[in-house]
């Protein structure tokens, strides 16, 4: 009774149901979707004469782009670096 009601009813009902029905649509395909992001993280010391190579590639639920760089000194006090990147697929 109440659906026939929508569709056959005043106006005003109808506008307002068609705008709910909008107003979830709109809000499941505005829902954030899991994305496909990886932790990929690089070294480069001396070893490697100070190019950047991959070392650790993982999967990760955290996908904003989010680059974390690190210096230290080896055992040799050579100057070595990592960095950390979020690379996302999508």
């Amino acid at each position: 009774m109440f659906i026939k009601f929508l569709f056959i009813g005043n106006g005003f009902s109808l506008i307002k149901y068609n705008l709910f029905l909008f107003v979830v649509i709109l809000t499941m395909f505005s829902c954030k979707k899991r994305c496909g992001c990886e932790l990929v993280v690089y070294d480069s010391t001396f070893e490697t004469n100070y190019e950047w190579v991959e070392s650790d590639r993982r999967s990760t639920d955290q996908c904003e782009n989010d680059t974390m760089t690190s210096t230290f000194l080896d055992s040799n006090s050579n100057i070595s670096y990592v960095r950390s990147i979020i690379e996302c697929l999508d």
